[in-house]
């Protein structure tokens, strides 16, 4: 039977310590960037997919009715529970999508190393370091210096006032995301 998937000790060994260094390096650019997924959890995630997979096909090779590919299915869905408790909406933004995606690439990850995908597993990780740190200074270049600014605007009267807004906004290089406008003795409710 194919070693990688009927792995030996030593083999096991490798997988975890494998596993705990793509962990590692990924988590440390997470935490020096201050990032809420950031070394432990990346080395947890990293080791853990490892080990589903590992026991997956070792349950498989003793003769147990168990599908290998169930296991990696399940990494996938309950690695998005952990992945959409980082994803914060506001009204304005949404924050936490590249610690979500960082935490299901961190699965994926500890899956090829547990199937013993090492060249996937280390690419896989490079490429994501790629995207993680130098990628980064290109997308601030090509976003520039752009912010986001809260209004509120108090009026007497909404008829021509309120018309006046309503052009200068759609004039204005702006991107205006929400406009809300009520009478003022509805917003004293």
């Amino acid at each position: 039977m194919d070693s990688a998937l009927n792995p030996t000790v030593s083999e096991i060994v490798i997988r975890l310590l494998v596993s705990l260094v793509i962990g590692l390096v990924i988590g440390l650019e997470r935490e020096i960037q201050h990032k809420a997924a950031g070394l432990r959890t990346s080395v947890l995630i990293c080791i853990g997919a490892t080990i589903f997979t590992i026991a997956s096909l070792m349950f498989h090779g003793e003769g147990i009715m168990a599908d290998p590919s169930r296991i990696a299915a399940q990494i996938v869905t309950g690695i998005g529970f952990l992945g959409a408790g980082t994803i914060i909406q506001t009204r304005a933004s949404v924050h936490g999508l590249t610690t979500a995606a960082t935490i299901w690439l961190m699965a994926s990850l500890g899956l090829a190393v547990g199937l013993g995908a090492f060249v996937l597993a280390i690419g896989g990780g490079l490429l994501a370091l790629i995207v993680l740190h130098p990628l980064q200074a290109v997308e601030k270049v090509l976003k520039g210096k752009k912010s986001t600014f809260n209004y509120s605007v108090t009026l007497t009267e909404c008829g021509p006032a309120l018309e006046k807004i309503m052009q200068a906004l759609q004039s204005s290089p702006s991107e205006v995301k929400q406009l809300r406008a009520r009478r003022l003795d509805e917003a004293r409710q």
